[in-house]
């Protein structure tokens, strides 16, 4: 009976991978001001040098719940927000929507 769970068990694991192995790889690498700092300038074209300038303003478990692959951070005045998306998510544009206007509560109350 136990080899047949642990077989039935190893199908199951190759038709349903686990996704959750990705969950904070994306903050794990940008974790580091400077690496983040060298996200920020590859995807706006800027040259920025100092990661002092940038101040990270991720949320924790606020949309996203089970999930933590999402960073903002504001510099120069400009609030950003990075997300790793593995699969297609259609409602991507609401939950970004969502997650710039819960930064900016937190933003004006401080």
């Amino acid at each position: 009976m136990a080899e047949k769970k642990r077989r039935i068990y190893s199908l199951l694991r190759r038709i349903y991978p686990n996704k959750k192995y990705k969950d904070r790889l994306f903050q794990r690498v940008f974790e580091d001001k400077k690496d983040l700092l060298e996200l920020y300038n590859a995807m706006n074209r800027t040259s920025y040098q100092n990661p002092d300038d940038l101040e990270i303003t991720t949320l924790e478990d606020v949309i996203y719940l089970s999930m933590k692959n999402d960073l903002s951070i504001i510099i120069a005045s400009s609030l950003n927000l990075y997300e790793h998306q593995s699969t297609f998510n259609p409602n991507m544009p609401i939950r970004g929507l969502l997650y710039f206007a819960r930064l900016y509560e937190a933003y004006i109350e401080n």
